[in-house]
């Protein structure tokens, strides 16, 4: 689950931070235009006057906003005889300070955005890396050693394969989130959170109860294999045609992979919850029923 969330991460600053660019390097407004229509606006007087105090009034209202934010994280994490007043207000100006730092660095013809990931990257993975520094969890001796491969990769990627700008930004987020998609059914099987029919189990005898349970991971797992398969065969088409991504120069089988690799995981977990559910595990089965049978076992090993 935390490589989906780090995907789906990624994915949402990317595409922030293109439209963010796309307003910030925009010659016009059509937010203005938007409120003017609404607000009824036609004279070019009063267009110009909101045009100029529209960005202003955003500004003001964001950073009361980030304030806001601040505060009431005091507000419910400190002491009542610890809360200070002037820790938000600090908090707020600096992190508009940051953002408003950040904003005029994307707006730089010089600085290009590869340089601006890495900024981003840079900063968010000092604080992650003093965090476990500082608290030296079980298991950060490990979490060091894959931040210091996954830095490297990316860097790698970031200085020689991210382009110039910010739009292209659209493309490789929607790869992710195909990937993401299609992965997180395949975690969702893991861990039974798929949509179950429950009226079968019902009527079903409870002698048979596990072969009937059986048969239905089975079945999901042939169709998951057709869809594999499906997925392969448009796989190896988009292979062949060595199509690519127009901004990103990314082949078009790097998102279409995502398909039958995805559907062939899902089958192999179900699979696995089919042998599982015979023998009695709860492998695949929704936490109630996993709950379910840890108790019952546990009630039959207190017994035995």
């Amino acid at each position: 689950m935390g490589v989906l969330w780090t995907f789906l991460g990624a994915s949402s600053i990317m595409v922030f931070l293109d439209v963010m660019y796309r307003r910030l390097a925009a010659p016009d407004s059509k937010v203005a235009e938007l409120t003017a229509r609404i607000l009824g606006i036609e004279s070019e007087a009063s267009m110009k006057a909101l045009t100029t105090w529209g960005p202003i009034v955003t500004a003001i209202i964001g950073v009361g906003l980030v304030y806001f934010a601040f505060w009431t994280a005091e507000k419910h994490t400190g002491q009542p005889g610890e809360r200070s007043r002037m820790k938000p207000i600090l908090h707020a100006l600096a992190a508009c300070a940051g953002l408003g730092f950040l904003g005029w660095l994307m707006t730089r013809r010089g600085f290009e955005s590869r340089w601006f990931y890495l900024l981003l990257y840079g900063l968010s993975a000092s604080a992650w890396l003093f965090k476990q520094l500082k608290d030296r969890s079980p298991g950060w001796v490990g979490r060091l050693g894959a931040f210091v491969v996954v830095t490297g990769l990316f860097i790698l990627v970031t200085l020689n394969y991210f382009p110039d700008g910010y739009s292209w930004s659209k493309e490789l987020s929607l790869i992710m989130l195909l990937w993401v998609g299609f992965l997180g059914a395949s975690v969702c099987a893991h861990e039974g959170k798929h949509i179950q029919v429950g009226a079968l189990k019902k009527v079903v005898p409870p002698s048979m109860a596990r072969w009937t349970e059986a048969l239905g991971y089975l079945t999901t797992a042939a169709f998951c294999l057709f869809m594999a398969l499906l997925g392969y065969a448009y796989a190896k088409q988009a292979l062949q045609l060595e199509g690519r991504f127009e901004q990103t120069n990314i082949p078009d089988w790097v998102a279409t992979i995502a398909v039958p690799f995805a559907f062939a995981m899902t089958m192999i977990r179900y699979v696995g919850s089919a042998i599982s559910a015979i023998l009695g595990g709860s492998y695949g089965a929704p936490p109630e029923e996993e709950a379910l049978v840890a108790a019952t076992q546990a009630k039959k090993g207190a017994e035995g």
